[in-house]
Order: C-alpha cells, then sequence, then structure tokens
C-alpha cells in the first residue's frame, strides 16, 4: 500500500504540475504595455461590473449597441489569450466575453440596468425580482415559453464559450446585437431534429419561441414576402385593367394614327398643333364626335409626338455624321472624296429643330 500511495501521490504532483504548465504557457510570450495595463484595470472592477470592464462606465447611460460591439473589439483584441502573453490575459478575457454577453443582449442590459445584477445568475434574478413578485412570471420574456425566466439562463438557452464568442464576432456569424458587422439573421438551431425546439444562442431582440410559434411566424412572414413579390405584376396588369373597366370612357384609343405635313389616305383631316404650328392629318372617323376639349389634347399629344420623333431623327443624322467623318479619316490619311460626303451630308431634321427653335 505505502509504495501504490507513493504513485498515486506522485501522479497528482504530476497533473498538477503539468496543468499549471499547460494554463501559464502564455508565461513565456510577452505583452506590450498597452495589454499589461488592460488586463491589470479589468481584473480590478467587480465580476458585474459589465460597463466598467468594457470601459464604458463614464458613457452608461447614452453608450448605443454599437458603442458597446466597438468596446468589445477593443478589449477582446487587447485580452486575448492568443495575444496577449500577460499571465492573468484569460481571466480578462472571460470578464470581457461576460460584460459583452450581457450588454450586447438588449433584454439582459435591461434587466442589468433596472437591477444591477447579473441577470443570468438565478441567486441574483430572484434577489432583484422579490421586490416585485409578478416580474418575470410565466417565463422572463415578451411572448415567451413558461420557463424561460430568471434572466435567460434556462432550458431555453445555451451556454457559449468567450473563445467561440470571439470568433462567431470576427467571423459575422451573429445576427441581431451579436453580428458584429453583420446585418443577417440570427446564429439559430435545433436540438432533437425536426420535432426539437429552436436555440437562439445569444440572446438577440427577438424572444425564444417553441417550433410551432416559430413555425407560425414563418408561416406568417412568407405570406406577407411573397404578397410584396407580386405588387409589380398588380401595378403593372392588375390596376390598369381595373381601371378600364371603370373608367366608363370612350372605347376609342387616347391619341389616333396620325401622320405630319402632307395628307395620307385615309389619314385626311386637318388639324394643327397650339404651340409650333405643325400641320398633322387624322382619320376623321376616329375622331368622328369627339368634343373640343379632347380635340385641343389631340393637339397637344401630336405636338409632343412630333417633337419626339423629330429630336429622334436629328440623333440619328448626327451618329450617321459622325461615322462618315470617321471612316473618312482612314488609318494614316483622310480620303478627300469620303470626307466631301461626309460634310455634305444632309441633317434634315436637326435644321427643322434649329429653325423651329426646339433644343437637341
Amino acid at each position: 500500500m505505502p509504495p501504490s500511495a507513493t504513485a498515486s501521490g506522485s501522479d497528482a504532483n504530476g497533473g498538477s504540475a503539468r496543468s499549471r504548465d499547460h494554463n501559464q504557457g502564455n508565461q513565456e510570450r510577452k505583452c506590450t504595455p498597452e495589454q499589461k495595463a488592460a488586463v491589470i484595470r479589468i481584473r480590478r472592477c467587480k465580476a458585474t461590473a459589465f460597463y466598467d470592464i468594457l470601459d464604458l462606465e463614464s458613457v452608461r447611460s447614452s453608450c448605443t449597441d454599437a458603442d458597446i460591439k466597438k468596446a468589445y473589439r477593443k478589449q477582446s483584441l487587447l485580452t486575448h489569450p492568443d495575444k496577449n502573453g500577460h499571465e492573468h490575459a484569460d481571466e480578462a478575457f472571460k470578464m470581457v466575453s461576460r460584460a459583452f454577453g450581457v450588454l450586447g443582449d438588449k433584454e439582459k442590459r435591461e434587466k442589468y440596468d433596472r437591477f444591477g445584477t447579473d441577470p443570468d445568475s438565478r441567486f441574483e434574478s430572484a434577489r432583484a425580482q422579490a421586490s416585485n413578485p409578478f416580474a418575470g412570471f410565466g417565463g422572463g420574456r415578451p411572448g415567451g415559453p413558461p420557463g424561460a425566466g430568471f434572466g435567460g439562463g434556462g432550458m431555453w438557452e445555451e451556454e457559449i464559450s468567450p473563445e467561440e464568442m470571439f470568433q462567431r464576432f470576427f467571423g459575422g456569424a451573429f445576427g441581431g446585437p451579436f453580428g458584429g458587422f453583420d446585418t443577417g439573421p440570427q446564429f439559430v438551431f435545433n436540438i432533437g431534429g425536426n420535432r426539437g425546439f429552436r436555440v437562439h444562442q445569444m440572446g438577440g431582440a427577438g424572444p425564444r419561441r417553441r417550433p410551432r410559434e416559430a413555425e407560425a411566424e414563418q408561416r406568417q412572414a412568407s405570406g406577407w414576402d411573397t404578397l410584396i413579390s407580386i405588387l409589380p405584376i398588380l401595378f403593372l396588369f392588375v390596376f390598369p385593367l381595373l381601371s378600364s373597366l371603370f373608367s366608363g370612357g370612350d372605347p376609342q384609343p387616347a391619341v389616333p394614327s396620325m401622320v405630319f405635313d402632307a395628307a395620307q389616305p385615309p389619314l385626311t383631316h386637318h388639324r394643327t398643333t397650339p404651340k409650333l404650328d405643325i400641320d398633322y392629318f387624322v382619320d376623321p372617323v376616329e375622331v368622328a364626335g369627339w368634343n373640343d376639349y379632347k380635340l385641343r389634347q389631340l393637339d397637344k399629344e401630336a405636338e409632343v409626338g412630333f417633337v419626339r420623333a423629330l429630336r429622334r431623327h436629328c440623333d440619328t443624322e448626327m451618329r450617321t455624321k459622325r461615322d462618315l467623318i470617321d471612316k473618312a479619316q482612314g488609318w494614316f490619311f483622310p480620303d478627300p472624296d469620303k470626307m466631301k460626303i461626309a460634310d455634305q451630308f444632309e441633317m434634315r431634321s436637326c435644321k427643322r429643330m434649329d429653325a423651329l427653335g426646339i433644343s437637341r
């Protein structure tokens, strides 16, 4: 028995030494003065002084979610054991992660600001709620399942390690307040297959839901998404059809066929545009029975159509002349004959626009 006791004690001492060597392996690495100061400052804070840990105590009443994320980013980079060789960096890093786990969650932060205690501590939450026995009754989250009270830390939440929080924050795997710089959906997974319960790690503003409630929400959201996706089709097709059915208008087209400057049978009914005095002709059958108001509107539409067509023809003439000039330039020397053709190219529509005072 003595030899075995001695061997057992030796194993225990050896295991303890190996454990110390493993836990304190970062002592062999160095840390910058800024990293050392950060570790010392954080370890002087109370374990539940979350604002102080993130160096936000002076702005705790006005800091935003973005400020909290920025503070966590800075302090976690300063204290991460892989980057900071201080012997107590791991402890400081865990304190920073715990502070962000509370202040980064909207609901937990509200509880912390209200009671001043760790919202995930059952003892502290129970003591804080003693003054209001109905607070959190039937579940700590609005619309959440029973048993989700006492500040969250119940069966509906999963614990997450400081290292995993760090990786997800900088990897953009979160949504909601833990999303770092990503605004995607929350990190969600199911436990127990399709009939299991859904876990929202890392809180967020949304309440935890049972599967049926979550599926109902998804169906409602998908219905709205479908309605929004078909709105353009309604505007393009359904509304014009309804307007035509209930307008009570005439069956004639709004603008009949027309030609300008000279009549072309059956377009023989002569009209003149109001401002430019352009002659145009329409089919008398198409405008039979039109009153003066509709005819004046037709004159305006004719003038708009004439200017649009004239400008389009002028653009075509300008492009054609530009192409002729480019071809006349040649590779080395200009071609006099082709240049002459380009110079003599007549731009009738552009000239008419100039004569009528229409800008190109």
